[in-house]
């Protein structure tokens, strides 16, 4: 039997991962001193208001060897074998901590997959190794589906306020005068070979950013997640202009977390995607 482990910044509720069968390893945040645990994403409350009020005051903290090994150990010694699929290396060290862990428990029946994304893209990959698995699958053989989905799921994102960015170091790719200031947002995607951030361009104003955002949406794609933190009127708008140029495509939505809105911010707005 092999069981399904993530990370907590794939953002699903409790009710998705119990549907997929999966596993959450979480990943940790601090704000003002008190320290957190990321939870599903219907279990992480009021940590919105508690990041406003103290935005020098926050930070996260992958999920560590010790987090990792514990959950496998109690999976491989029950007899069965590990697909760990995890936020993109480039973004966190959590891929690290779960490669050291697998060599740690067993290396032939715990497999750890760098997603090379994150949110609603590590959401689309996750699925997709769920239903393998159901079919019934041998770990190997999901592991080399699951890595070419990679190169058919996409990510692009967009933020009001980008000094959580700079914060954060992630974000020497974009002028430092472009910002809400000017009216202007960046249009924001992963790399598919490398899970880096990088610049896809900017908007100006509400309407150009959301027209931005669905435009990076292929015209092939067959399942759509709408991810954003703050003004709440943004996400439906958004699904409305994406539904009405694939009407073939599910779409979905979902709430981001705490510990990408320290890095991102709050006020943000995003797609993820995967084709056939």
């Amino acid at each position: 039997m092999i069981t399904l482990v993530t990370d907590s910044t794939a953002y699903l509720t409790k009710e998705e991962a119990d549907r997929l069968k999966l596993r959450v390893v979480p990943m940790h945040y601090t704000i003002a001193g008190n320290s957190y645990t990321e939870g599903f994403a219907d279990e992480n409350k009021n940590f919105v208001d508690k990041i406003a009020a103290n935005q020098d005051l926050c930070a996260t903290a992958q999920a560590s060897v010790a987090d990792f090994v514990g959950m496998f150990q109690a999976i491989v010694h029950q007899g069965g074998e590990v697909l760990c699929v995890v936020i993109s290396s480039r973004l966190s060290g959590a891929y690290s901590s779960a490669c050291i862990a697998a060599k740690a428990v067993d290396a032939e029946k715990v497999r750890v997959v760098d997603s090379r994304t994150t949110a609603g893209g590590l959401a689309l990959l996750l699925k997709k190794a769920a239903k393998l698995i159901r079919q019934g699958y041998p770990l190997e053989d999901i592991v080399a589906q699951v890595k070419k989905q990679r190169e058919k799921t996409g990510i692009a994102f967009s933020v009001e306020d980008m000094e959580s960015l700079r914060k954060s170091g992630r974000l020497s790719i974009v002028r430092q005068s472009v910002g809400a200031i000017l009216n202007i947002r960046p249009i924001l995607c992963l790399e598919k070979d490398g899970g880096a951030l990088v610049c896809a361009g900017t908007a100006r104003g509400r309407n150009a950013q959301m027209q931005a955002l669905a435009d990076r949406v292929p015209e092939n794609a067959v399942e759509v997640i709408i991810e954003s933190l703050g003004s709440a009127y943004i996400a439906p708008a958004l699904a409305e202009r994406i539904r009405a140029r694939l009407p073939h495509a599910a779409i979905s939505r979902a709430t981001l977390g705490p510990v990408l809105a320290i890095h991102i911010g709050l006020d943000v707005i995003g797609v993820a995607w995967s084709v056939e």
